[in-house]
């Protein structure tokens, strides 16, 4: 019995060393939404579901414009899909 314990607690050690390793190789963090965001000492750290991203504040400042200019092209994108969409509900009904 005691052998068995072993070999399971053998087991889910190498699975719980196999989970950290692929977590830690996982260079993509998707942020559906923030739970906080906070500066300290010239960066920014967001908070999300994955965990804290610590971010360079002067980077961050020259990449604003071409974040911006992704957001206000997408928000663009989805304001026309939505007209149209409209558009099509009210043809529909009349």
């Amino acid at each position: 019995m005691e052998k068995n314990n072993n070999i399971l607690k053998e087991k889910v050690i190498k699975l719980q060393n196999e989970l950290k390793e692929l977590l830690g190789n996982n260079k993509h963090i998707y942020v559906h939404e923030t739970n906080t965001f906070w500066e300290d000492s010239g960066e920014l750290h967001i908070e999300c579901d994955q965990g804290t991203i610590v971010w360079n504040l002067e980077t961050l400042y020259n990449d604003l414009p071409h974040m911006l200019s992704y957001c206000i092209e997408e928000h663009k994108k989805k304001e026309k899909r939505i007209k149209k969409e409209m558009t099509q509900l009210i043809k529909n009904k009349l």
